[in-house]
């Protein structure tokens, strides 16, 4: 979990059978890009917060 944080602290990612298939700053962009990515497949979001944001 530790790499997620870093490389994608502040934005949404997208992930498939628990692999992060897209990554952006909104919500609607990255589920944009997974669902061209994998149209048949259930795509779940979450947002990486920074560190900032944590504390």
């Amino acid at each position: 979990m530790k790499k997620i944080s870093s490389q994608f602290a502040g934005n949404y990612v997208a992930f498939v059978n628990e692999e992060i298939i897209a990554s952006g700053k909104t919500t609607l962009e990255v589920y944009k890009k997974a669902k061209q990515l994998y149209p048949q497949k259930m795509v779940s979001l979450m947002y990486v917060p920074t560190k900032r944001e944590v504390c």
